[in-house]
């Protein structure tokens, strides 16, 4: 047996020889994973149960900031502000290595909805909220207070903003989440660590119940969805994380719960990088006239234009990007850059994101400036105890965004020691005060940590671009990284010109992170997949160098090979029939 199949089999072995878990966790998103972190940390056996792979779902979609949430403010969400920018201190404090302070300047135009007053009074507001931003925090993460910058500066920082009654603009500052997929993955690490069991690519059915006047919870009904493996795995308690699908989930009990999900597909795109490579630095908000606005990044060398804000039904099969999303994204930007810019088109698309927001159900209310409903919602979370509604041994959690997913986690697992699990042993941990896995030090500058790692791994043939690009991803497993490039140096070989990924890290990706699928390893353990689209000579590198690891004949290479560059090559396609009109 090969050594990422005995990882998983040691995983599976340690569900098969538990006779019951305290907790089941129901879905591996950043707030399961979290729950599971917190609650392993905490000393409670836990295992989490995830369809597809960790974090591929809603976490995987994201605007890629760790932010406060300024827009919340226009809907007097003050509370989860203050909740979000706490969070945006201890996820950046946790791992600086993932984590980097930027620069968001929002424009101020004679006709900005809301005015420019309220616009400078939010700012405002949103730093006072932030007082102890830099409790802590090393210089490269101290964030200063917000200014006013003049209509000259503004212009000079971003060369492609619409001049025509632009008055200056405010910059402040919010944290980039540098790979989401790779901080998600760095608690799932710590959440392992500490005990607790995670499967990926495994979906529940049904849960294990006794039925009497009320339902008692026992457990779930799993089946691996790889190898067709099917568990019953039994718990003293089951969280229902399953994100905006937590009603789904739900509805296999066959009684009502009291629980209703509202669904916002969120949509972005990468395309070239609007003023010219390397010009603009800045994130900034690209606000139509008619109130609509999207976030334009820097990313990668690129552009990352979004998000979409569109509620959807309960069909899953839906979430695709459609034609509209993009014309859009497209109109939205366009209409707030300058005459001699060269308008953004559907040719300077290279990729597109998609996820499903989980908002808590609130009645609609009317806004012309964006879709009704989704985007006033609020990103709270709540915790819904089923024992009342005469489900015992049951939570689910409705809300929430990826900033504040650790203090969802931290309070979910509070209510869960003084009800279900009081009787349970555990012990203490403290998650706003420790390091994700793989990080070096809690509230440490990470570039001299980087350099260092860097000239490390020079000596053993990982240039040194290269090698700061895996110390940043890894943390300080950039030594096992390391060690498999020592033990084959043909493994420091780039996968790409276009991206700074290595051979390494595909046998890494297999042997101790978990990937199971071709997917797994291109779009989540590697940066590849997150920068545009990806070639088939590169997927087959990929599946040549896991398909062995993973125990895949030729034949299931070809098959893996094939299956991925499809299912991409529809992903890529599907938006792309005409539309005719605006959007705007």
């Amino acid at each position: 047996m090969n050594s990422a199949s005995s990882a998983f089999a040691i995983q599976r072995l340690m569900v098969e020889a538990e006779q019951e878990f305290d907790l089941i966790i129901i879905g591996g998103g950043i707030t399961g994973i979290s729950v599971a972190r917190e609650a392993a940390s905490r000393g409670l056996k836990t295992v989490l149960l995830e369809r597809g792979d960790f974090g591929s779902g809603t976490s995987a979609a994201t605007t890629k900031y760790i932010h406060g949430g300024i827009r919340y403010l226009e809907q007097y969400d003050v509370a989860v502000v203050r909740e979000s920018l706490r969070e945006r201190r201890i996820l950046a404090l946790g791992a600086p290595h993932l984590v980097e302070q930027t620069r968001f300047i929002m424009p101020a135009w004679r006709w900005s909805k809301p005015p420019t007053a309220l616009i400078g009074a939010g700012v405002l507001l949103y730093d006072t909220l932030a007082f102890d931003r830099n409790l802590r925090a090393p210089d490269s993460l101290r964030i200063p207070h917000p200014r006013w910058l003049s209509r000259s500066k503004l212009l000079a920082a971003v060369p492609w903003l619409d001049q025509s009654g632009l008055q200056g603009g405010f910059a402040y500052h919010d944290t980039l989440n540098v790979h989401p997929e790779r901080l998600l993955l760095a608690y799932a690490k710590s959440a392992t660590a500490a005990g607790a069991v995670l499967l990926n690519h495994t979906r529940v059915n049904s849960f294990v119940s006794i039925s009497s006047e009320r339902l008692h919870i026992e457990g779930v009904r799993a089946t691996d969805v790889l190898s067709g493996q099917e568990m019953v795995i039994r718990g003293k308690v089951v969280v229902n994380a399953a994100g905006p699908w937590i009603d789904k989930v739900l509805a296999t009990l066959g009684k009502g719960t009291g629980v209703g999900v509202d669904r916002s597909k969120g949509v972005h795109v990468l395309t070239r990088p609007l003023g010219g490579p390397g010009r603009v630095t800045d994130a900034v908000f690209a606000r139509a006239q008619s109130g609509r606005h999207v976030i334009v990044s820097p990313w990668m060398g690129k552009s990352f234009i979004g998000p979409t804000d569109t509620p959807i039904e309960s069909d899953e099969s839906g979430v695709v990007v459609d034609p509209d999303d993009v014309t859009l994204i497209l109109d939205t930007v366009n209409s707030t850059m300058a005459e001699s810019e060269p308008k953004l088109t559907t040719d300077d698309v290279e990729m597109t994101t998609v996820g499903v927001r989980p908002l808590i159900r609130e009645t609609a209310n009317d806004d012309d400036t964006q879709d009704a409903g989704t985007y006033s919602a609020s990103r709270a979370h709540e915790l819904y105890h089923h024992a009342d509604h005469g489900v015992d041994n049951l939570w689910s959690i409705g809300g929430g965004k990826w900033t504040t997913g650790r203090a969802t986690a931290e309070e979910m697992v509070d209510e869960l020691l003084k009800n279900e699990l009081k009787m349970v042993r555990s012990r203490t941990f403290d998650s706003r005060s420790s390091a994700a896995g793989g990080a070096f030090a809690w509230a440490e500058d990470a570039e001299p940590f980087i350099t260092d790692a860097a000239m490390a791994m020079n000596e053993h043939g990982i240039p040194v671009h290269l090698g700061e690009h895996i110390a940043r991803l890894y943390g300080t497993e950039w030594v096992r990284i390391d060690a498999i490039v020592q033990q084959n140096p043909d493994f420091a070989r780039q996968l790409s010109p276009q991206c700074n990924d290595i051979e390494a890290q595909i046998v890494f990706a297999v042997t101790e992170e978990g990937a199971r699928t071709l997917s797994d390893i291109v779009d989540r353990r590697l940066v590849i997949g997150t920068i545009g689209s990806v070639s088939r000579e590169v997927l087959e590198r990929v599946a040549l160098i896991a398909g062995p690891l993973l125990g895949w004949d030729e034949l299931a290479i070809q098959d893996a090979i094939r299956h991925e560059f499809d299912r991409r090559t529809v992903i890529a396609t599907h938006w792309r029939t005409p539309v005719g009109g605006s959007s705007q």
